[in-house]
């Protein structure tokens, strides 16, 4: 069987690149609504002139605006910045047997807390970071039904 593994290029995570990525997100929203910067503005609290520079990687948005576009619009917005800071992290995870083990951890840990019957959010907080590496292991999985993508 032919191997079909693909490299991509390193991501950079940078001002820029996290600019870009919010930028991305209010442009696809703004084309696919039909929106025009007044409308998006309105929903960020902020004039279509400022809406209009994060829509064109012009201006840093503050958490405020960054929430409300989060309530409005959740992954819609989220989505590209979400898949920058995963795929930039360092050390990331790029092969399915660490996913595949990650997984298997979890399932343990939540096995075990499980028990006495319950599990409880001292038992999450005890486990949190091995739930949040199969978290992160299950979303580099579904990250590979990308729209666009040649797998």
């Amino acid at each position: 069987m032919p191997d079909r593994t693909i490299h991509r290029p390193r991501v950079v995570f940078s001002a820029s690149a996290v600019q870009q990525a919010v930028a991305c997100a209010l442009t696809a929203i703004w084309e696919e609504d039909n929106l025009t910067d007044e409308d998006i503005g309105r929903v960020l609290g902020k004039s279509a002139d400022q809406a209009r520079k994060y829509r064109k990687a012009e201006a840093e948005m503050g958490t405020v605006a960054f929430a409300a576009a989060k309530r409005e619009w959740n992954g819609r917005f989220t989505g590209p910045l979400d898949r920058l800071c995963t795929d930039s992290r360092p050390g990331k995870r790029e092969d399915d047997k660490g996913a595949s083990s990650a997984l298997l951890k979890a399932a343990l840990a939540l096995s075990v807390a499980l028990e006495d019957g319950e599990i409880t959010p001292e038992d999450v907080r005890a486990n949190r970071k091995t739930l949040e590496a199969a978290r992160d292991a299950l979303t580099s999985q579904l990250d590979k039904l990308r729209p666009g993508e040649v797998a």
